[in-house]
Formats: C-alpha cells, sequence, structure tokens
C-alpha cells in the first residue's frame, strides 16, 4: 500500500471516530439557597415601595381633606363679608316716605319694622350675628342670621338663614331656616364688634337700651377655627386651620333715629 493510501486511510479513521463529551467540574445554574434570598431581598423591596406608595396615598388625601375644608371655610367667609356689606341697605334714608305702609297703620309702627327698609345690624353677640339687607340686590330686604350651633353632626358649626323680611319688628321675624354652612368649629368667640377702632361690649341688640351702640357698630371681625374630621397620617392629628376677615360696615342702622353712623 502507498503511502498515499494509508494517509488517506488513516484521515477517514480519525473522522469516523465519535467524539467524547466532556462534562466539566462546575455545574451551570443557581442552588436554591441563592433563590431563596433573591426571592426575600425582592419581596422586601417591593414591601418597601408598596410602603412608600400607601403613604404617599394616605398623605395626598390627607392633604386634599385641609384644602378642601380651609377652601370650604374660605368661601363661607366670603359670603358672610359680602352679606355684612350690604346691612342696613336700603336704609330709610334712600326710601321715599310714601312707601312705607307703617306710616297708615294704627297705631304707628316704626318705620325700622316697615318691610321695605333693612334695619343694619340687628343683634351681635359671640356666637351670633342677625342683620337686614338687600344681600342679593333683588330689591328685596332679607333678614340674615349667622348661628354658631353646638348640636348635630360634627357640630359646632356655623349655619345661615336668609329669609324675606316681614312688615314687625326686627327681632320678631319669621322663624329662621338654617342650612349648615361650616362644620368642625373649634371656637366659640366668633364675632367681635367695633366703633372707631374700641371693641363693643357684646352681646348688643336693636333694642332700646343698646340701640345706640349697635348703630354705632362700624366694623365687624370673625374668627373661625376649624378642625379636620380626618386624621393626618404623618402627625396623627386632626388638622386645623383657622381664618379672619374684618368688615368695615355702612352700618345704616336704625336703632337710634338721627344718630350719627357711618352712613351720614
Amino acid at each position: 500500500m502507498s503511502g498515499a493510501n494509508a494517509s488517506a486511510i488513516a484521515r477517514c479513521h480519525f473522522m469516523m471516530m465519535p467524539m467524547k463529551k466532556h462534562s466539566g467540574s462546575g455545574a451551570s445554574g443557581f442552588s436554591l439557597l441563592e433563590v431563596m434570598i433573591v426571592l426575600i431581598i425582592t419581596l422586601v423591596i417591593t414591601g418597601a415601595i408598596f410602603q412608600v406608595i400607601n403613604l404617599a396615598t394616605a398623605r395626598s388625601a390627607a392633604e386634599q381633606v385641609k384644602v378642601d375644608m380651609f377652601q370650604e371655610a374660605r368661601e363661607f367667609m366670603d359670603q358672610m363679608s359680602r352679606d355684612m356689606r350690604q346691612a342696613g341697605y336700603p336704609n330709610m334714608r334712600n326710601m321715599d316716605q310714601s312707601v312705607f305702609s307703617v306710616l297708615t297703620m294704627t297705631p304707628a309702627l316704626p318705620i325700622i319694622d316697615d318691610l321695605h327698609v333693612a334695619a343694619g345690624l340687628v343683634e351681635v353677640t359671640s356666637g351670633d350675628l342677625l342683620f337686614e339687607g338687600d344681600v342679593d340686590s333683588s330689591g328685596v330686604v332679607s333678614v340674615v342670621h349667622y348661628h354658631l350651633s353646638q348640636t348635630g353632626n360634627n357640630c359646632p358649626c356655623l349655619q345661615r338663614s336668609q329669609l324675606p323680611k316681614i312688615t314687625a319688628s326686627p327681632l320678631a321675624q319669621s322663624p329662621e331656616m338654617y342650612q349648615v354652612e361650616v362644620q368642625g368649629v373649634q371656637n366659640m368667640n366668633i364675632f367681635t364688634a367695633y366703633n372707631n377702632g374700641a371693641i363693643v361690649g357684646l352681646p348688643v341688640t336693636i333694642s332700646t337700651n343698646s340701640g345706640t351702640t349697635i348703630a354705632a357698630v362700624d366694623t365687624i371681625q370673625a374668627v373661625l377655627t376649624l378642625q379636620s374630621s380626618n386624621i393626618d397620617p404623618q402627625t396623627h392629628q386632626k388638622p386645623i386651620t383657622t381664618l379672619v376677615t374684618t368688615v368695615r360696615l355702612n352700618n345704616c342702622s336704625q336703632a337710634a333715629i338721627g344718630y350719627q353712623t357711618s352712613c351720614q
């Protein structure tokens, strides 16, 4: 056999020999302990993420409650300020005397009893503000009463009543029909009256004894402290907010006819 043939046979024999599989000494993959450690770490991280999300959600809800409470109180104070600025309109100085039904009645009643005339401030106490005025520019005199109520859900709360005036004494108008305006009121001394910067002792009414005093009131201040019904998740306390409004009045009170008021 020639050398060339022998070499070719040897190469064919080598190619036909099966290849041996070599198994490495190190096996690929993770052990059970490693998998458990990874799962524990993943659970801890996931739990922390959900805790942060829950805290952020609760915090956002608490902040929204405070914003809603402040907005509700702000709108109430704005409405009360608008109402008070209309106290005493229209007063008898703006009216044609011929329109007064009280002039033809027997016995004749005081002009402030006529339904066409707004008596101005009628009563001011620490928790009540009662006055007459054309508060909605309708041409009709309304009797407006803000009252601090101690009873009811989420009370103490401030209530508001507005009814058309009838021909009767300002202190003997129709029974109030209250609607709750703000809840969770914390302070009992809501209203303060001033005369030329000096505090007026309360209560004052349009009655004979204090008529001249209430006729001279030119400023009303209202302080409102409210507490939320929900607990803040961070402080674990119910949030509290305080608002203050001060209104300079054109108090054309008819409590003392001819008495000098801010309308003269």
